[in-house]
């Protein structure tokens, strides 16, 4: 099975107007290694189209790929052309689509057929031709459930690890106040 047979990518299209900044992804807005995104620094400076995206869909970045961006949509926005936006077909569960394009295998087989040496590009027609392992609607649902149950466990952890030095200070400075 072929990613064309259980993903379309995303065509249309919203107002930059239309987005806040909560909503607005980039290439530079998504994280490496998988870890998700972030907000985006600014909008577009000038009113532009943007890739729609609805909540459940899969944005990966499409610029310099080894990298490894990629996020499952929480909310609704708008994206950069340099952001593929993936859509479960119906019949495909999103979170199973997210598990699949999770696979370093996925991030290679885009690396295969990338164009450019500074800044490669996936070429949007080969990512399409990856293959694909076939499941049951019941397994799919299971492999989705996990890997967002992952996703969102690294997630917290990542936000406690980011708040430990905050936490150590503040301890700190309560030791020093009960010490006076």
């Amino acid at each position: 099975m072929k990613l064309s047979e259980i993903a379309t990518y995303v065509e249309g299209k919203i107002s930059s107007s239309s987005i806040s900044l909560s909503e607005y992804v980039t290439t530079d807005s998504l994280l490496p290694n998988k870890e998700g995104r972030t907000m985006a620094t600014n909008l577009p400076p000038v009113v532009c189209s943007l890739t729609h995206y609805q909540e459940g869909d899969v944005l990966v970045a499409n610029i310099r790929p080894y990298l490894k961006k990629i996020w499952i949509a929480d909310k609704k926005g708008g994206c950069s052309s340099d952001v593929l936006v993936f859509r479960a077909k119906d019949g495909c569960n999103s979170f199973f689509l997210y598990a699949l394009l999770l696979q370093d295998g996925f991030f290679n087989h885009t690396m295969k057929g990338a164009k450019g040496s500074k800044m490669p590009r996936g070429d949007k027609n080969q990512i399409m031709r990856y293959e694909l392992p076939t499941f049951s609607p019941e397994e799919q649902e299971n492999i989705g459930n996990i890997a967002i149950s992952i996703t969102n466990k690294l997630r917290l952890n990542r936000a406690i690890n980011h708040n430990l030095p905050m936490l150590v200070h503040s301890s700190t400075v309560a030791e020093v106040r009960l010490a006076v």
